[in-house]
């Protein structure tokens, strides 16, 4: 580092990956992380996470199982599979809102937390 340049944090010139303070004539002796750790979520925004990937997925699953050993679509009305489709329609959305209320509940969690 050049001795004119002004004091302040500055890229390791040791290579760690960290950050070096220079006081404008030394280095400082220790340095700090360039990664701030990242919060954990919540074990109640993964389980509303989790909860609404499978609401939302297990129906289609379901639905494209159940016709595999026939020949129906379980897009066809007239041989009462249709139901099923309409059962998907309706629970794709209802799964996506629990996961985004699941990860609203974690987030509003987290943010209670570094407000202390």
């Amino acid at each position: 580092m050049d001795k004119a340049a002004p004091a302040g944090w500055y890229s390791d010139p040791a290579g760690t990956g960290g950050f070096r303070y220079w006081d404008g004539a030394a280095w400082s002796d220790q340095s700090a992380v360039s990664k701030i750790p990242k919060p954990k979520r919540h074990i109640a925004a993964k389980i509303g996470i989790v909860a609404g990937i499978f609401i939302a997925v297990a129906p289609i699953i379901v639905a494209f199982v159940g016709s595999l050993g026939s020949n129906v679509s379980m897009f066809d009305e007239s041989s009462g599979s249709g139901a099923a489709i309409f059962l998907v329609f309706m629970t794709v959305p209802l799964g996506f809102a629990v996961a985004a209320i699941g990860a609203g509940i974690g987030t509003f969690l987290q943010w209670r937390e570094r407000s202390r």
